[in-house]
């Protein structure tokens, strides 16, 4: 297959977005493939100069447009640029004919490209202004340059078969994107707890850790699971089990920033995304949610805790590193007695640390030396990665 663009400007794109990158790079190489062959007959059979140098000219805008696209991936820029450079070339070529030779119905062509690059709106107002346009000079031209010009009956008919394609492809669009919001919300959510699943966090990761690459802003990763999870399930069954996930959810989204993303990494395992975040305010993040755990009554009266690892972005570090530090700092806070987190990165205070002081604690739990240090909230530690 052709060249293709950078691929991490591709994984940039929301799953849609890539659709289109697709469809308009296929469309470019038809276009420009297509104006090859109509200007070579044009110039070699036809001896029409006029409408070759047109063809000329959609070959090397298509041309351009592919380097321009595979350099930049903008495609707002290149879908409107698509859709008028073809909206020209139409409407020189039916101009070049005087409408005759059933030129007009080129037109025909416009609706399902500029609906789908443009959108329902821009697609609808691109069609709308063309069909116009294009009925009102089929009719005056026919008019001046026939002896029997077609009557308004002929007229009508043509307009009302670009009415027609305009009503099917607003509504076919609508559907269209209607439908694929929905599969893709389909495809990205996780069933149970409504929030993102892994496969789409791999996609979010990749784009956030390009970002970070690129604007060098911090980038943290919190990992959490469920403490006891199995045993909540063995003492009281897999479906209460499920609207404890369900429960959990709730209060994360409930308590998150709107810049986070966050989602099931697995079974009873949590990753959240924090972009341009430190390790302090990473810690803030975790403490307001052990608040609200800690505060929440959750179904049966169980007590649900939660144990973390966080992990801020170090140089030289790709992000499935990151993850991995992520991992073991949860496993971690995990052997340190769980309800805890442990930060697998420097916190700005200068060394690695564990911390997370219950916000009920029970002096007689045998656990509470390790999730309530004495004197420092974030006890020195020393683990190795």
């Amino acid at each position: 297959m052709a060249h293709w663009p950078n691929s991490e400007k591709i994984a940039l794109l929301s799953g849609q977005e890539r659709h289109q990158a697709k469809m308009i790079h296929v469309l470019l190489m038809v276009m420009a493939v297509y104006f090859a062959v109509l200007a070579a007959l044009n110039v070699f059979v036809f001896n029409d100069f006029y409408i070759a140098a047109m063809d000329t000219f959609g070959l090397a805008g298509s041309l351009y447009l592919i380097a321009y696209f595979r350099r930049t991936t903008n495609l707002k820029v290149t879908s409107w640029s698509v859709v008028l450079i073809l909206t020209a070339i139409l409407m020189l070529f039916i101009h070049l004919t005087a409408g005759m030779a059933y030129s007009i119905i080129w037109v025909t062509v416009l609706p399902p490209i500029s609906f789908f690059l443009l959108g329902r709106r821009y697609g609808a107002w691109v069609c709308g202004v063309v069909f116009s346009y294009v009925v009102a000079f089929f009719y005056f031209q026919t008019q001046t340059t026939l002896a029997s010009p077609p009557g308004l009956a002929s007229v009508l008919n043509i307009a009302e078969v670009l009415l027609a394609h305009w009503f099917l492809f607003r509504f076919y669009e609508r559907s269209r994107a209607e439908a694929y919001a929905e599969l893709e919300r389909l495809s990205e959510t996780d069933k149970l707890t409504g929030l993102y699943n892994r496969r789409h966090l791999d996609l979010l990761l990749t784009k956030e850790f390009n970002l970070h690459l690129r604007s060098q802003r911090p980038l943290t990763l919190v990992l959490c699971d469920i403490d006891h999870f199995k045993r909540i399930n063995d003492k009281n069954g897999h479906l209460t089990g499920d609207i404890i996930l369900q429960e959990i959810a709730e209060t994360i989204r409930s308590t998150m920033r709107n810049t986070d993303l966050y989602g099931r990494w697995g079974g009873e395992e949590f990753l959240f995304i924090c972009p341009d975040t430190s390790g302090e305010a990473a810690i803030a993040i975790v403490e307001k949610l052990r608040h609200a755990l800690a505060t929440r009554t959750f179904t049966r009266d169980i007590k649900v805790t939660l144990s973390f690892g966080i992990a801020i972005s170090a140089q030289d570090q790709d992000a499935e590193q990151q993850l991995r530090r992520a991992d073991e700092a949860l496993y971690e806070a995990k052997h340190r007695g769980r309800n805890c987190f442990v930060v697998a990165e420097d916190t700005g205070l200068g060394q690695l640390g564990v911390g997370g002081i219950p916000p009920t604690p029970n002096p007689s739990d045998p656990k509470a030396r390790f999730t309530q240090p004495p004197s420092n909230r974030h006890t020195p530690v020393k683990i190795s990665f």
